[in-house]
């Protein structure tokens, strides 16, 4: 009998497996992306918008059998609506994104006429830190708050911070680490028609937001000769633009092809927010060229002086100096990062979260 019985709980095990490798499983998205596109659009225009973060795990979710929602800021700040949307979807999980409306299904899933779904939270910055900056001390300690209570309370947390995974412990939650994707280079793509006029030529590419600490790169571009330059593209800032000069700058907004055009031409790539996690990193890292980034969280993901330089009080204009003058520098910090740090397509990230998220189920 406790034969039979072992191999019944066996191939009920299977049977379950089975069935959520099988069934259509369905994921909704609850973010606070304010862009007027991101709701209401398919799949494959989110990740015409957006070929990389949730944007490209939805799209290659969809692909891998998934049916997906979007929820953007302007519907997803209304716990009504959240509560409405969910009825009517019916997703397996709901997926937050973004601290102002991660609570929101937490909190109406006992009004929800659906209520058989887990609710994990796509934790990629630390909220405190970035409330900080834009409402000062009051923002950081209210937000450090409701980042512990999302944590906390959601029934899965996946990080692409190993900061974050240890602040996580911290707290008590076990939190999934999947990191940032970049898909292979289209070489193909590189249309573009600015070139890059430096002698050495740096590129930092995406946000250039305060609290990313861009000026401190801005700042150390004063201290070296004119022939060194640097490119920055997206979006443009007030606070940058006593540092534009001959030697920096800004390229704004370029198209997906002229921006692969620009990294095509750069000598050395700078990431200088304090993180261990950017989606800039894996995707510099496709062109195997020597980067640059800040001396803090950055130690998790990089072995300093090994596979990147990384600078101490955000002080880049020696690490410059070292890379022009020791050409065989470069080469060993790019060689020694393609060996050592891996970069996932975004269709292979989207395997690992549906791996996770069957997981998550299954408990």
């Amino acid at each position: 009998m406790r034969v039979f019985s072992q191999i019944s709980a066996v191939l009920s095990i299977v049977r379950v497996q089975i069935w959520y490798n099988t069934r259509v499983k369905r994921i909704l998205f609850v973010t606070s992306k304010p862009q007027p596109w991101f709701e209401n659009q398919s799949c494959a225009e989110h990740f015409a918008h957006a070929p990389y973060s949730i944007d490209a795990i939805g799209y290659n979710l969809e692909k891998l059998g998934w049916t997906v929602g979007w929820m953007g800021r302007r519907s997803a700040a209304s716990p009504f609506r959240v509560a409405t949307r969910i009825n009517g979807f019916k997703p397996d999980i709901v997926y937050t994104y973004g601290p102002t409306v991660a609570l929101h299904p937490l909190a109406v899933r006992p009004f929800c006429r659906h209520r058989a779904f887990k609710v994990v939270h796509g934790w990629d910055d630390h909220y405190g830190r970035i409330w900080n900056e834009l409402a000062g001390r009051p923002g950081k300690l209210l937000m450090d708050r409701v980042e512990k209570l999302i944590v906390k309370k959601s029934d899965a947390v996946a990080t692409l911070s190993r900061a974050l995974q240890n602040l996580g412990a911290t707290w008590g939650v076990k939190c999934e680490y999947i990191p940032n994707g970049a898909d292979p280079v289209d070489r193909e793509s590189m249309r573009g028609t600015i070139r890059l006029e430096g002698k050495f030529n740096l590129v930092y590419t995406g946000d250039k937001a305060r609290w990313k600490r861009t000026d401190d790169i801005c700042r150390s571009m004063r201290e070296l000769p004119n022939d060194v330059k640097l490119y920055m593209t997206g979006q443009e800032y007030g606070y940058l633009k006593p540092y534009l000069s001959g030697n920096c700058i800004s390229l704004g907004w370029l198209s997906k092809e002229e921006q692969f055009n620009v990294m095509s031409q750069a000598d050395a790539f700078v990431c200088t927010s304090d993180q261990d996690c950017n989606a800039k990193l894996q995707e510099y890292l496709r062109w195997r060229k020597p980067i640059l980034a800040f001396d803090g969280e950055a130690n998790l993901f990089f072995r300093n002086g090994h596979n990147a330089l990384l600078a101490k009080n955000g002080e880049y204009a020696p690490l410059i100096r070292r890379l022009i003058e020791e050409p065989t520098l470069a080469e060993t910090l790019a060689s020694n990062a393609e060996r050592e740090i891996p970069v996932y397509s975004w269709r292979e990230i989207a395997g690992l979260f549906d791996a996770f998220f069957v997981k998550v189920l299954g408990q």
